[in-house]
């Protein structure tokens, strides 16, 4: 089952352990036996274990009195000791923990285990009458004991101590001290030698709760960190390189997959990179955004690719050069600038007009030159009559150079007249310089339309955005997915639905034109919740993002929701069509809720017998009309897991999937909205559909539905490689995957070094090292890294590819984007919760590494000096800047017209920035002054000690310590394992079956 339904260790294990709720045994001795085996085979680590355990323990479900009609759960804590013991045990026998990252894991969760307990003691206390809380219950006094001793257990191992013993884990020991400080005073009923012994470890480590003070002059001092900064500070730092492979592995990050151009963050980054040194910025991002386009051409890379890379050269750049332009305290000599990049180009790219006609790639290059200097001159970046010089020939088209768009210019036009929007969504695709402009103005359009609740405008334009992929890559040029969506997930939200209005048809078909741009939003770019602004356990799209895709039981519905399916099912299969009466009573919301439920039912009723299938088509049928098509986004994701699930013969699924993907007949109205609802569908149902095949080679009737979906898979963009990329660098015969990523860096640097400045670019991909970082994990691609960078700086090139590795790490992700953001763009934690990344990224494992430098040189001082001067560099790169000379960031942002936090972040609230032209104000600096500011002090204080808060659970090369038994012998010896509870016993079960 792994293997065929990949799943996470903690859904795994919610999955285990929700089972107990269906039945009201207090003791099942299976539960430990799987737990312990998923441990021990490696679906699951110990810390997860213990976390997932408390979620679902019933002493979370104990309160007081104070909840009287909550049902509360039997009790689990036979079961909950019996694990925490089998976890214990693997510690004291050695197996875990391996790496300080996974001790400091499983402290965190023992800690949270043993407030739990004092907190359900406390509020069950009756002091008058020194009874309730542990005195009452036999269970909670041995699952108090078995907790501490899990954690003098886990002190007394090599790596416990070592994480006990290291300045960089005071957070770490500030749980621990609270934990015992609040355990302590209870253990009047545990043994004597555990008392003792957490007593030495509170004395022994300082672990009171309060944090140790980090002065220089502190007379404990540990001798190690007075050799780490002496080591530190006589690591000398070479000449500061930017390597024309830098930046070019920086723009490959931002157009690998998602659009990652955030405008704060990518300014920040080059102002950082060049100082004040503004006319090399520029020259090198034009010479860097026509690599990357020549390398995608080489490469032979998609259309959709080659697309966004013309788009970030001709639309993207000259706006922002123009913005910056106009931020200059001094003139900057854009024409100069731009002839000199483009004199550094490949030659051999832009043939003469007679070669174009062989050369398909060539002409490619050579209208993308020529588009980029249209649009140069249409911000007034050079004169029209130097695009002939510039060219070295006459032009090969005529573009049209007039004077740029005004976004507010744009904004009245569509206020006049709403199909103006049309055209220039349009527009978006074209390579006129001018999709900047239109961005703004599309997204301060919408933003006032979610404002007045003018649902019906609303409804066109994101139509007509669902409709064009191309649009939406080039929305995310100009804006972050939550400032342009925001406003959309909070008007679907906070829908008002009134049953008594005349017509209901229309409000579905708003409602559903409005979800499907942002679940095309969502699943083109596999965002997450962070990423589109939706937040809040009330929020109807996050239940729906979760749960939209997953039948209920009918008992799980309450009295409405029963009512209301009940009514769609006998509107779609018995009565004479979906009257205005089933739609008032249940609103879009509630719908789509129950999608997942109605097919669910529905199918089982054909499936059963109960309804014949031509009855459940032509039911179905209904959900292919304009009103109700976005639902089938839910439908076909039901539909295609319950194919890949079942058992059984799929012949009845199969048959209605088809009918669904490939109908007989559907409106012209519809088509446009089911090619939407098949691009974000038919990836999913791609993978299902061919695995249910080699279960079931001999079927003929699952191709038809493949070969109907075939126009539909190239629709998502996430980074994620080809399998024959893949093949290839795994296959690589120095070291697979990390060998190839080392290799590939090596070439970078070769490249850069190149005495011949006019060289065709290092085929590249950014697929490379996101696949890294995705399949072996941050820590062994860092490690690679490190080790060619190593080797680097031995051959003498080490400042090129110290520049390159940095860059690498810098590059934005994904997976880390919404919390690089946050930096820039901080949320308001009253509203949102801050966003969370789920890998550890090479950042964080650079960090982790440099906490370690004291050991690492003591072994190979030249790996800790790399390690050291990386660090400086990733940490100067990243860092926002307070003071630019020559240049005011903050009106560059402005002349951008990019919406800053606070500012542009389309709550929808009475607080919010208001409506029409006042609603984005483009004219205020303070706002990103103050976003710098605080950015500037939090790269302040990570300068000081960087935040090692991250989920890791890998192996970063310190020296596993032995298991520490002599220290907790008495411990284990003393305890009482076994009175009047079964769950002691030594159960070996594999003699029962």
């Amino acid at each position: 089952m792994i293997s065929r339904s990949p799943v996470d260790e903690e859904e795994l294990l919610n999955m285990l352990l929700e089972s107990r709720a269906t039945t009201t045994i207090t003791w099942d001795p299976l539960l430990p036996l799987y737990v312990d085996a998923l441990c021990k085979i490696g679906h699951a680590k110990p810390s997860t274990a213990l976390t997932c355990l408390l979620k679902h323990s019933s002493i979370l479900d104990w309160g007081s009195d104070a909840q009287p009609k909550r049902k509360r759960k039997a009790s689990t804590l036979m079961t909950d000791i019996k694990i925490i013991q089998d976890v214990m045990l693997s510690i004291s026998t050695g197996n875990v923990p391996k790496t300080i990252a996974e001790v400091t894991e499983i402290y965190s969760a023992t800690v949270d285990w043993i407030m739990a307990v004092v907190s359900w003691h406390n509020n069950n206390l009756v002091v008058s009458q020194q009874a309730g809380g542990m005195m009452g219950s036999p269970d909670a006094v041995s699952l108090f004991e078995s907790l501490g001793i899990l954690l003098a257990a886990l002190s007394g191992t090599g790596k416990g101590l070592e994480a006990l013993s290291s300045d960089y884990q005071q957070g770490l020991k500030t749980k621990l001290g609270q934990a015992l400080s609040a355990y302590l005073p209870l253990c009047a009923d545990v043994s004597l030698p555990l008392r003792q012994r957490l007593d030495a470890l509170q004395k022994e480590f300082n672990l009171f709760g309060d944090q140790p003070s980090k002065s220089l002059e502190h007379p404990v001092i540990d001798e190690m960190n007075v050799n780490a900064l002496q080591f530190e500070s006589s690591v000398m730092d070479g000449p500061v390189i930017n390597a024309r492979a830098g930046l070019y592995v920086y723009i490959n990050a931002v157009l690998v997959g998602r659009p990652l151009a955030d405008d704060s963050m990518l300014i920040n980054y080059l102002t950082n990179r060049y100082g004040g040194h503004y006319e090399v910025l520029i020259e090198e991002i034009i010479i860097a955004a026509f690599d990357v386009l020549s390398n995608g051409v080489y490469r032979n890379e998609s259309s959709r690719t080659m697309f966004l890379f013309r788009a970030f050269l001709v639309n993207k750049l000259p706006a922002f050069f123009a913005a910056m332009s106009a931020a200059s305290m001094v003139p900057i000599p854009m024409e100069l600038c731009i002839s000199q990049a483009l004199s550094r180009l490949d030659p051999n790219a832009f043939p003469s007009f007679s070669q174009m006609f062989s050369m398909q790639g060539s002409s490619v290059l050579s209208d993308a030159r020529q588009e980029f200097l249209f649009a140069c001159a249409s911000h007034r970046l050079i004169p029209e009559s130097s695009i002939e010089r510039l060219l070295g020939e006459n032009p090969m088209q005529t573009l049209p150079v007039g004077g740029p768009y005004i976004k507010d210019e744009l904004v009245a036009q569509i206020n006049t007249n709403f199909e103006r929007a049309d055209q220039l969504i349009g527009e978006l695709e074209s390579m006129e310089g001018n999709a900047g402009a239109i961005v703004g103005a599309i997204t301060e359009v919408m933003y006032n339309l979610c404002n007045q609740k003018e649902t019906v405008t609303l409804k066109n334009i994101c139509n007509a955005l669902s409709r064009r992929p191309h649009a939406l890559d080039v929305i995310l040029l100009f804006r972050t997915a939550k400032q342009f969506l925001q406003p959309l997930c909070t008007l679907l939200d906070s829908w008002h639905w009134d049953e008594d209005q005349s017509e209901n048809q229309p409000v579905y078909d708003e409602f559903g034109s409005i979800l499907l741009l942002v679940l095309a939003f969502k699943f083109r770019y596999d965002m997450n919740a962070s990423d589109i602004g939706v937040s809040g356990n009330g929020s109807f799209l996050l239940k729906l993002l979760d749960g939209g895709s997953y039948s209920q039981k009918l008992a799980e519905l309450t009295d409405k929701q029963n009512k209301d399916l009940g009514a769609w099912i006998a509107a779609l299969f018995i009565a004479e069509g979906i009257s205005e009466e089933t739609m008032s009573s249940c609103s879009p919301q509630e719908f789509y809720m129950l999608v997942a439920t109605l097919f669910d039912q529905s199918l089982g009723a054909c499936e059963s017998g109960k309804l014949d299938f031509e009855t459940l088509k032509g039911g179905f049928e209904y959900l292919l009309e304009p009103f109700l098509l976005p639902s089938l986004v839910f439908a076909l994701t039901w539909l295609g897991n319950h194919i890949w699930e079942t058992e059984t013969d799929p012949t009845i699924a199969l048959k209605t999937l088809h009918s669904l993907v490939k109908p007989s007949s559907i409106s012209g109205e519809a088509q446009a909205i089911h090619r939407t609802v098949l691009n974000i569908t038919g990836r999913l149902l791609e993978e299902q559909l061919k695995d249910v095949r080699t279960r079931h080679t001999s079927r003929s009737d699952i191709k038809p539905i493949l070969d109907a979906l075939e126009p539909y898979l190239s629709f998502q963009r996430m980074g994620s490689c080809h399998r024959s990329e893949l093949d290839n660098w795994t296959g690589h015969t120095a070291g697979g995957l990390v060998g190839s990523i080392r290799t590939t860096l090596q070439s970078l640097v070769l490249w850069s070094a190149s005495p011949d400045i006019n060289s065709a670019p290092h085929s590249y991909t950014h697929r490379q090292l996101v696949a890294g970082v995705r399949m072996l994990g941050s820590t062994r691609v860092l490690g690679a890294i490190l080790d060619e960078l190593k080797q680097q700086s031995q051959a003498g090139s080490g400042d090129l590819a110290l520049d390159i590795a940095a860059t690498m790490i810098c590059a934005p992700m994904a997976e880390s984007f919404a919390v690089d953001q946050n930096s820039y763009h901080p949320v308001d934690s009253t509203k949102e919760s801050l966003p969370r990344c789920p890998i550890l990224t090479l950042r964080d494992a650079l960090t982790l590494q440099h906490e370690n430098v004291p050991k690492i040189s003591e072994k190979d001082p030249l790996r800790a000096e790399m390690i050291v001067r990386l660090w400086r560099r990733v940490n100067v790169l990243m860092a926002p800047p307070s003071q630019v000379s020559n240049i005011d960031v903050s009106n560059i942002i402005n002349n951008m017209h990019i919406g800053i936090e606070g500012q542009d972040r389309m709550d929808l609230e009475p607080s919010a920035a208001g409506v029409g032209d006042n609603a984005v104000s483009d004219e205020d600096p303070d706002n990103i002054n103050q976003m710098l500011d605080n950015a500037a002090a939090a790269a302040a204080a990570a300068a000081v000690g960087m935040d090692t808060g991250v989920d890791v659970g890998q192996d970063m090369g310190l020296d596993s310590g032995g298991a520490g038994m002599d220290a907790i012998d008495d411990v284990l010896n003393a305890a009482d394992m076994a009175v009047g509870n079964p769950e002691f016993l030594d159960l070996d079960m594999e003699g029962m079956f």
